[in-house]
C-alpha cells in the first residue's frame, strides 16, 4: 500500500506510518488497522481504503506514496 500520513489527534503532528498489505477490491470499506503512533505512544485506528483515521472529518494528508499510486 504505501506510506499514509495522518495528523495525531493527540498533540497535532503529522505521523508517518508504512502499510504494506495492498486492500482487496472486495474489502468493506470500514476496515480498521490499529497504528501504533510514533508522536504520542497510543494506538489510533486507520481506515485501510482511505487513510483516514477513526472518528476524523478532515481529509488524509498523503494516501499513498507516489510511486504506489501508479
Amino acid at each position: 500500500m504505501g506510506n499514509i500520513v495522518f495528523r495525531c489527534p493527540a498533540t497535532g503532528m503529522y505521523v508517518q506510518h508504512w502499510m504494506a498489505e495492498e486492500v482487496a477490491p472486495e474489502a468493506p470499506m470500514c476496515t480498521y488497522e490499529t497504528v501504533m503512533c510514533k508522536a504520542c505512544a497510543r494506538i489510533h485506528f486507520i481506515n485501510r481504503r482511505t487513510g483516514k483515521l477513526l472518528g476524523d472529518v478532515a481529509a488524509p494528508v498523503n494516501r499513498r506514496s507516489a510511486s504506489a499510486a501508479s
